[in-house]
């Protein structure tokens, strides 16, 4: 790599992203890094209006900005500048980073989405403290509902109904399907979508994983199956949007990869139940058993607690295949980071 800010953007890509569709592509320019969506890859059936994919790129941009932090890099962003050609989130890059994110950085390549079994066991109290002040978006609420509390309850049946929509759409099944990569040869070729083995199933071919999928999986029993994932978990985190738009949702992603790089940190495994923010009539309804204002929109629900064991990862594509190549100039900030502190980056 060329850069200092190229060498950021291995982090940058460990971000999590619906059906692991790694929505995203990087420039690199003078003194700075650009995000760019790639709407090559969204899911018009899941996330029709992209909300999804935007969140994606801030969860890609909050790795960049802890591992730039890492570096001893200052960074300050600028979401959708209207003096850009297309839309991207800017991010300039100088010496000298004010942020300990040391125990961040290190939770990046451990964090996962872990679909697998939780144990039950409580989190402290101190430590969802801690994981709802790493919260730096004004613009994004959390709230925390605790497993065995009555105020779960709903939102487990919201869970249930959302599930039973989305599993009755033949639309929403071939699109899960067309991302889930059944065979190690899919996993190593594609280096995109949920591994089979991420998901907690064998390796199979693609025939008969389609199949499985498309006639053995039901609506009521994949509802069943995530009310008892829940049920063993110990809480659930929703974050809500103060408005529904862009910036409002790459502030979630950003929001939510703080929280869960903390939970990382802390032995907290997590997991998306994200369902009835997916489903818009039902996230409505959501909306408004929760009293939001008007506006305020729920967009993202996890369980966490404490997993039974670690699943494999799902891929991530090489840099390579989502960087714009650019010039650098000799006088750029980021040329004259490099020449400084390429010794630095991998430590």
């Amino acid at each position: 790599m060329d850069s200092i800010a190229e060498q950021l953007i291995p982090f940058a890509v460990r971000a999590p992203s619906g059906h692991n569709t790694q929505p995203w592509q990087f420039s690199v320019n003078q003194d700075s890094i650009r995000i760019f969506p790639d709407l090559t890859r969204r899911l018009p059936v899941v996330d029709p209006d992209d909300h999804a994919l935007y969140i994606s790129l801030g969860c890609a941009l909050e790795n960049l900005l802890v591992a730039a932090a890492h570096q001893g890099l200052a960074a300050s962003v600028e979401s959708f500048p209207a003096d850009e050609p297309e839309p991207c989130l800017r991010i300039q890059l100088s010496e000298g980073a004010d942020e300990d994110t040391d125990a961040l950085f290190r939770a990046i390549p451990e964090r996962q989405s872990n679909r697998g079994t939780y144990d039950g066991r409580a989190i402290d109290a101190s430590d969802l403290t801690a994981m709802l002040e790493a919260n730096g978006c004004d613009s994004v609420q959390i709230r925390p509902f605790r497993v065995g509390d009555p105020d779960i309850e709903p939102l487990i049946d919201f869970v249930r109904e959302a599930n039973i929509v989305q599993f009755s759409d033949p639309a929403f099944v071939a699109e899960l399907v067309s991302w889930i990569r059944f065979s190690r040869r899919e996993v190593s070729t594609r280096q995109d979508g949920l591994a089979a083995a991420a998901l907690g199933f064998p390796a199979v071919p693609r025939w008969l994983g389609r199949w499985i999928m498309t006639r053995l999986v039901k609506p009521e029993g994949e509802a069943d199956r995530q009310e008892k994932a829940i049920r063993q978990s110990s809480l659930l985190l929703l974050f809500i949007a103060r408005e529904h738009d862009q910036r409002h949702w790459v502030d979630v992603g950003r929001s939510f990869e703080r929280v869960v790089l903390t939970a990382t940190s802390l032995g907290i495994a997590h997991a998306h139940v994200n369902m009835p923010c997916e489903v818009e009539p039902i996230r409505r309804r959501l909306a408004a058993h929760l009293g939001l204002n008007a506006g305020e929109q729920p967009l993202l629900l996890i369980r966490l607690g404490y997993a039974r064991k670690r699943l494999p990862a799902s891929p991530r594509r090489p840099v390579d295949r989502v960087l714009r190549r650019t010039s650098c100039n000799g006088d750029s900030v980021h040329c004259s980071i490099q020449r400084k502190r390429s010794h630095a980056v991998f430590d």
